[in-house]
């Protein structure tokens, strides 16, 4: 029975992992691509992931919106296809400074690009205060001015490749497999597997974390590179402690989740910036 919910959560997972996660091998997306699904998502028209490449999902989407339009559909975005979208069909990324309380397009694209590079939003087109936050974020990331508005230095900054996930050790010895969910994974194991430190640094939280997480370590090495462990049974480290690779962080278990399976949750951040944790230790 373990192993039979053991499977379907794994295979729910699969199912569900986002579909954005950044990978070495992917072409680098097209922002203005990106505006383009989530106008056409807004329509109702696009139901692929928010990925700024431009498949056949996309395509059929612009044709048909084509269709509905009454334009000639022939899937390639003119100015007439723009138009019809409304507010959401222009500017194109980049035209303009970008700040909160704007809609467009390029609104759009620079969301992606924030969740691109690792600051998630809800943002779909309009500027509001979860994209306010994620930009500064980032721009405390980049070293550029933290003003919350998207300029020529923003969009530099931006336009570099994001921040690459380091490799790690194993957190367990033994593991029932693996899935992504979004930028973090979860490690199937058995119950009360002991959890190892996969970076030395310092024990930043440590405590109920609540929904979603349960019982939590986060911890901080001196890069400002922050590893999470979740779902944790029990905890044996506090809160100040320097811990070394290969310490105990406590016992894997199902705190703060619904079902009962166990899993180990880990999530990686560099200086805020979150990061593909199962790069970091899958490869892949």
């Amino acid at each position: 029975m373990r192993r039979r919910l053991l499977l379907v959560f794994l295979a729910a997972m699969l199912t569900t992992a986002t579909a954005s996660v950044a990978s070495a091998d992917s072409p680098r997306p097209d922002p203005n691509v990106a505006g383009l699904q989530t106008a056409l998502a807004v329509k109702g028209f696009y139901h692929g992931p928010i990925d700024g490449i431009r498949g056949p999902l996309t395509s059929s989407a612009v044709r048909a919106f084509q269709r509905h339009a009454q334009l000639a559909s022939t899937s390639v975005v003119n100015g007439r296809t723009l138009s019809a979208l409304g507010p959401l069909g222009r500017p194109g990324y980049g035209t303009r400074s970008l700040h909160q309380g704007l809609v467009g397009r390029d609104v759009a694209a620079l969301q992606f690009e924030l969740r691109y590079h690792g600051f998630p939003n809800r943002g779909r087109g309009v500027f509001d205060a979860s994209t306010s936050t994620a930009l500064k974020g980032f721009q405390r990331y980049a070293g550029v001015r933290v003003d919350g508005v998207a300029g020529r230095t923003t969009f530099a900054a931006l336009n570099q490749p994001p921040a690459a996930a380091p490799r790690l050790r194993a957190p367990l010895s033994n593991t029932e497999g693996a899935v992504r969910s979004g930028h973090a994974v979860e490690i199937a194991c058995i119950y009360s597997s002991a959890v190892a430190v996969v970076v030395g640094g310092t024990v930043t939280y440590a405590g109920d974390r609540g929904r979603g997480y349960g019982y939590t370590v986060v911890t901080r090495d001196r890069r400002g590179l922050d590893v999470l462990y979740a779902h944790l049974s029990r905890i044996d480290v506090t809160r100040g402690q320097h811990v070394a690779p290969g310490a105990l962080v406590g016992l894997a278990g199902w705190t703060g989740k619904k079902n009962p399976v166990t899993t180990l949750r880990m999530e990686l951040r560099l200086r805020g910036a979150q990061l593909d944790a199962y790069s970091a230790l899958y490869g892949r």
